[in-house]
C-alpha cells in the first residue's frame, strides 16, 4: 500500500515545540487542578502570593477568615489578612527566615471579629532556586485556647472540691501524718523531702525523709531556732515565693548562712501557704545538680499540705474559742446558780441571828428551835460550797478528793431521817441487818441530800419520798423513789450532765449541778449512780456502793 508522501514527513522542529507547550498547559492546568483541590480540603486558612507579596490565589477557609469570598482576595496583601506581624513580601520571610520557614502566633481578620492564629509562611523556589512567591498558612488558635481555657477551669474546679473536700473532712491532726507524706512525695519524685514548720519565722519542728540521712540529721539542727535573713529557706516563707535552685554550689545560703549540706546538688523550697497564713517550707533536694523535677507536683503537695495544717490550726482556734466561750457561760450560770442557792439559807440564818439578837423574852424552846434553824442552814450552805468546790475540781481535770472507809450505812440514812424529819414527808426502808459498805461518810451525805433535795422539789407538795436501802452479794444500794412529775426519755439521756435541768424545771430553784457531781463522787469510789423514771409517773434514783475495798 502506498503511504502519502506529506504523511510520511517527520515532524519538524516546530511541531515538537507545540506539542511541548500543549504537554506544558495541560501539566500545568492539572498541576493548577491539583492545587485548587488540595487548598480547598485544608483546614487551614492558605494564600500564595507572588513574588511581590501580592495574593494571587486563597481558599475558601482564607475568605472566611477575612469576610468575603476568596477570589476577592487577589491582589491584597497577606499582611492584611494576617495582621502587622505578617512580613508583606517573599523577601521579608528571607530575611527573618532564611531557611525559607517562619511560624509566628497573631491575630487575623478584616472584619472587625478577630481570631487568634498561628501562621506559617515557607518560600516558592523555582527549578533555579529563585524565590517567585510564598505560601501563607494561618491555623486558627480559637479551639485550642478554648479547650486550654476549659483545662485550667477544670483544674480550678478540681482545687476547689479539694480544699472543701479539706476543710469539710475530719481527720486527726496532719501533723501526725507528716513522716507519711515526706516518704510518699519522696518516693514520687525521687528526691529528698523534708516539712520545715516555723511560726512568725521561728523554726518548730522539721520532719524529713529519709529520717537517718545526713541531711535529716542535719535540717533537725534547725529547730528551735529564727530563720537566718538571707537563705532561701527564710526567703520562701517570708516572700511566700517557690526558690529553685537547679544547680548549688557549696557556699549558697540554702538554709542558713552555713555551708550548703553534705549531699544537696539541688533543690526547691516552697512555701506552705494556706488561708493568709504562712506554716513554714517544703523543702525537696537531690544529690544531683537538675535532680529536683516535677515542680508542678512540688508545689501542688505543698498546696495540699498547707491546706491541711492551716484547716488544723483554724479547727483549733474555734474550739479553743468554743472553750472559752463555754467556760465563760458556764462561770455565769455558776455565779448565778450560787448567788440564788445561797439566798435562802443565808436568809434563815440572818433572821435567826436577828431573833436571837431581839427576843430577851425567848425561852429555851424557841431558841433551841432557832438554833436547830441555823445548824441545818449551816449544814446546807457547806454542801453547797463543797459541791461548787468539787465542780470546779471537775471542770479543772482534776479529781474530786473522796476518803472511803468502811461505812454504817443504816447510821447515816439515820442521820439523814433526823436532818429532814418534820418537812416532809419520807419513808425509810431499811433492814436491820444492813452491812456497811465501802465508802466516804461525809461524800454519802452529800449524794443523799443532793437525791433526797431533788425528790422534794420535783414532786408535789405532800407526797412521800421513799428512801430504800438492800444487801446484793457485792454491794449496797439505795433508792431514793418520789411520786412527781418524772423525766421524758430525751431528758432522762442528760439528767447527769452538768447544768441539765430538765424540761419543766425553769421556775423550779437549783443549778443543775448536783446530780452531776454526786456521779463523779460515786465514780471515784468504784460506785455508781443510775437514774429511771417515767413522764407523770416519778423518779427512782439508785446509789450503788461496794461492800468492800477495791483491791490495789
Amino acid at each position: 500500500m502506498d503511504v502519502p508522501a506529506e504523511a510520511a514527513r517527520p515532524p519538524d522542529e516546530a511541531d515538537t515545540v507545540v506539542a511541548e507547550i500543549d504537554a506544558l498547559r495541560r501539566a500545568h492546568l492539572e498541576t493548577e487542578s491539583l492545587l485548587g483541590l488540595v487548598l480547598a480540603a485544608m483546614p487551614d486558612a492558605v494564600v500564595v502570593v507572588d513574588d511581590r507579596g501580592r495574593i494571587t490565589r486563597a481558599n475558601e477557609t482564607a475568605g472566611r477568615l477575612a469576610g468575603v469570598a476568596a477570589g476577592e482576595l487577589a491582589g491584597q496583601s497577606a499582611k492584611e489578612l494576617f495582621g502587622d506581624r505578617t512580613p508583606a513580601t517573599p523577601l521579608q520571610v528571607f530575611e527573618r527566615a532564611p531557611g525559607g520557614r517562619l511560624s509566628f502566633e497573631t491575630v487575623a481578620g478584616v472584619t472587625g471579629s478577630t481570631v487568634p492564629v498561628c501562621v506559617t509562611c515557607t518560600l516558592l523556589r523555582d527549578t533555579t532556586e529563585r524565590v517567585v512567591g510564598a505560601v501563607y498558612a494561618a491555623r486558627d488558635l480559637s479551639e485550642t485556647r478554648q479547650l486550654v481555657t476549659r483545662l485550667e477551669q477544670a483544674e480550678a474546679r478540681w482545687r476547689l472540691i479539694a480544699q472543701l473536700g479539706d476543710l469539710l473532712g475530719r481527720q486527726l491532726d496532719p501533723r501526725e501524718s507528716l513522716l507519711e507524706t515526706c516518704r510518699w512525695l519522696s518516693r514520687s519524685t525521687g528526691a529528698g523531702v523534708a516539712v520545715i514548720l516555723a511560726s512568725k519565722l521561728t523554726v518548730g519542728r522539721v520532719v524529713a525523709w529519709p529520717p537517718d540521712s545526713p541531711v535529716a540529721a542535719r535540717l533537725e539542727e534547725l529547730a528551735p531556732r529564727p530563720l537566718e535573713p538571707g537563705s532561701a529557706l527564710y526567703t520562701a516563707v517570708q516572700g511566700q515565693q517557690t526558690v529553685h535552685a537547679p544547680t548549688l554550689s557549696a557556699d549558697l545560703p540554702l538554709l542558713d548562712h552555713g555551708p550548703v549540706p553534705e549531699g544537696i546538688g539541688s533543690a526547691a523550697v516552697v512555701p506552705l501557704v494556706a488561708r493568709n497564713m504562712t506554716l513554714g517550707a517544703l523543702l525537696v533536694h537531690s544529690p544531683e545538680p537538675g535532680g529536683v523535677r516535677q515542680r508542678a507536683l512540688i508545689e501542688q503537695a505543698a498546696d495540699r499540705v498547707a491546706l491541711a495544717l492551716a484547716n488544723s490550726e483554724l479547727r483549733a482556734a474555734v474550739s479553743r474559742f468554743e472553750a472559752d466561750e463555754e467556760a465563760s457561760h458556764f462561770r455565769e450560770e455558776l455565779l448565778a446558780a450560787v448567788s440564788h442557792d445561797m439566798q435562802t439559807p443565808l436568809a434563815v440564818l440572818l433572821g435567826s441571828i436577828r431573833a436571837l439578837e431581839a427576843g430577851d423574852d425567848l425561852g429555851p424552846r424557841e431558841r433551841g428551835h432557832l438554833y436547830e434553824r441555823m445548824g441545818r442552814r449551816g449544814l446546807q450552805l457547806r454542801r453547797l460550797v463543797q459541791q461548787f468546790l468539787d465542780y470546779s475540781r471537775l471542770g479543772a481535770g482534776r479529781p474530786v478528793v473522796v476518803r472511803p472507809a468502811m461505812t454504817d450505812i443504816r447510821f447515816a440514812l439515820t442521820q439523814l431521817e433526823a436532818d429532814i424529819a418534820g418537812r416532809r414527808p419520807v419513808i425509810f426502808d431499811m433492814p436491820n441487818d444492813l452491812p456497811p459498805a465501802y465508802v466516804d461518810p461525809d461524800r454519802l451525805d452529800q449524794v443523799l441530800a443532793n437525791l433526797v433535795s431533788n425528790a422534794l422539789k420535783f414532786s408535789p407538795a405532800g407526797s412521800p419520798i421513799k428512801v430504800r436501802a438492800h444487801a446484793t452479794a457485792d454491794s449496797v444500794e439505795l433508792e431514793v423513789t418520789d411520786q412527781g412529775q418524772g423525766m421524758s426519755p430525751a431528758d432522762l439521756a442528760t439528767v447527769f450532765r452538768k447544768f441539765h435541768r430538765g424540761a419543766g424545771a425553769e421556775d423550779i430553784p437549783g443549778t443543775g449541778l448536783g446530780l452531776y457531781v454526786s456521779r463523779a463522787l460515786l465514780e471515784a469510789q468504784h460506785g455508781r449512780l443510775l437514774a429511771a423514771s417515767a413522764l407523770g409517773k416519778g423518779s427512782r434514783f439508785t446509789v450503788v456502793l461496794p461492800r468492800r475495798a477495791p483491791p490495789e
